[in-house]
């Protein structure tokens, strides 16, 4: 996965190098509200760092066109298309990728086209030197998050005093981006959709798009490098499969009945004909025929079969008995506290109260009593907690 990521990025940066048509020979510095999101658009290569930008000066349709190809290379979505369509290493766009305008030869406006988030004046004609009109960035920055990262927008209806002036085709992207909060009026309930947009505007919406949909991208391709996880017939064994950011994917195998083997409906636990399995570890004594989750809450689970009644948090990540708790009358109260028709528990451990039936929590979410029934059996090392 890591390759695949590396090879898109290197593809990608091909095309990203090359100086965006129409930028000005000089930077004319940018405005205080502007600023954080200029310097942030730097540093992360939205903007080439070593391009003089006017950002107070009108943006145009290349300009921005190469601004939102910057955002949505960063989506995995893009990535796969990329490759799929242009080709791992490739330099060039290939000759089945016909540029359809005759007016510009830019090779992020002619991508973007054929990924489906930009068109022309006319079906032959960019116009690359137009100014970008805020209508225009609405439907581009639409097209751009709903190719790369799907989001519910609100079904409230901005009535703006100039809708009139709204391009039909425009509406339904200026709602949803009003929705969204990327673009809103400019005052006295106005969107001013024929109004063009200056860069230092242009970057503060893209880079609010980017807040939104970054945390998205990252989680398709986290999800992509991770795989199956839980349980996971591979390579002709029964395994558990975890992954944590430090050591990548992390494949255990078990060994089990693989003809009775089956996922519980809780997915940390499995079971055969002989044994249970929560995670990893097989449950010692635990009969898989009555074995079940009966509650679970918060990170505390409980489960039970017809001999035992078991606890398991994600603190302690081992799942251990009940002691002395009756599997048929078990109840689980406030955590941590539970009780059966002879104690009360804490976490594992009996309460040995005088009176089970007017036992009652007046404050729970306490701490949790996890001890291993060896250790609880040998209190000289047992240290009692609260």
């Amino acid at each position: 996965m890591k390759k695949y990521i590396a090879l898109w990025l290197a593809c990608i940066f091909v095309f990203m190098t090359a100086v965006p048509a129409g930028a000005s020979e000089a930077e004319s510095g940018w405005s205080d509200w502007a600023a954080l999101s200029i310097e942030r658009a730097l540093r992360m290569e939205m903007l080439d760092a070593n391009q003089s930008y006017d950002y107070q000066k009108e943006i145009t349709r290349a300009e921005f066109s190469n601004l939102v190809f910057r955002l949505v290379s960063l989506s995995l979505r893009f990535g796969d298309w990329f490759i799929e369509n242009v080709g791992e290493g490739a330099e060039a766009l290939p000759e089945t990728m016909v540029n359809p305008f005759a007016d510009t030869q830019d090779v992020w406006v002619i991508l973007l086209h054929h990924f489906g988030i930009i068109n022309g004046k006319t079906e032959t004609e960019f116009v690359s030197d137009a100014p970008l009109t805020r209508e225009e960035a609405a439907v581009i920055l639409i097209r751009a998050i709903d190719k790369t990262a799907a989001i519910e927008a609100t079904e409230l209806w901005y009535a703006y005093e100039d809708n009139a002036q709204v391009s039909e085709w425009a509406m339904p992207a200026v709602q949803r981006i009003s929705n969204y909060g990327f673009m809103q009026g400019v005052g006295d309930n106005r969107f001013a959709p024929q109004d063009t947009c200056t860069m230092e505007q242009a970057v503060v919406v893209v880079m609010r798009v980017l807040d939104v949909c970054f945390p998205i991208w990252m989680e398709e391709v986290l999800l992509r490098e991770m795989g199956e996880l839980g349980y996971v017939y591979e390579n002709d064994t029964w395994n558990y499969v975890t992954y944590d950011m430090a050591t990548g994917r992390r494949v255990k195998p078990i060994t089990v009945d693989a003809e009775t083997f089956e996922i519980l409906e809780n997915t940390e636990f499995a079971r055969d004909k002989d044994s249970v399995y929560h995670m990893a570890s097989k449950v010692e004594g635990a009969d898989p025929e009555t074995f079940e989750t009966i509650k679970e809450s918060t990170g505390i689970l409980y489960a039970k079969d017809k001999k035992r009644v078991y606890v398991y948090t994600q603190n302690s990540a081992v799942l251990v008995p009940v002691i002395g708790a009756d599997p048929e009358t078990f109840e689980v109260l406030e955590c941590p506290y539970a009780k059966d028709k002879r104690d009360a528990y804490n976490g594992c451990l009996p309460l040995y109260v005088d009176d089970v039936e007017t036992f009652e929590v007046l404050d729970g979410n306490g701490g949790i009593n996890i001890t291993p029934l060896e250790t609880f059996l040998h209190p000289g090392s047992y240290s009692e907690e609260t």
